[in-house]
């Protein structure tokens, strides 16, 4: 297999938790929106940058509407853009084990400063993993787009 092919990883989707169904009630949809907004913070210096071209706001919103309505809360993200289809939306972008540990790490550190419940940190951890595995779509990095020192191509 080539890498540019599309890879599936072996399971298919995660089972569904259902214990993340309560994190929305436990956390609210401000500690939510937080969560999300750091973790975006710490994408910004991470080596997947790349990853996230365009509006940064735009990428909060969209995320953090997705887990409110994951975790239990109004269905925000299917109103305002459709069906999540999330494996499919995310396609277009090269996404190997490299790429999906950093991503997992950054959730996990921005997670990490909150004091929520630590087995609701545990749930919705594992819930991210199972998520992030999903999303996996091609075997080894793309490797063309990390540089010598510079993990951020430059913006254009």
């Amino acid at each position: 297999m080539d890498s540019n092919d599309i890879y599936t990883p072996p399971g298919g989707p995660p089972p569904t938790n259902p214990n993340v169904k309560h994190l929305f009630e436990k956390w609210g949809e401000t500690n939510i929106r937080q969560l999300v907004s750091d973790f975006y913070d710490l994408i910004k210096t991470s080596e997947i940058r790349w990853m996230f071209p365009g509006d940064w706001d735009l990428a909060k919103e969209k995320q953090a509407d997705f887990l409110i309505q994951v975790l239990g809360g109004p269905g925000y993200y299917l109103e305002k853009w459709g069906p999540a289809r999330m494996r499919m939306r995310h396609f277009a972008f090269p996404i190997s084990e490299k790429e999906r540990s950093i991503w997992f790490q950054c959730y996990d550190d921005a997670l990490q400063t909150f004091d929520f419940d630590h087995e609701d940190k545990i749930d919705f951890l594992y819930f991210l993993d199972g998520f992030s595995g999903w999303m996996v779509n091609r075997k080894e990095p793309p490797w063309e787009l990390y540089s010598k020192g510079d993990a951020h191509p430059p913006e254009g």
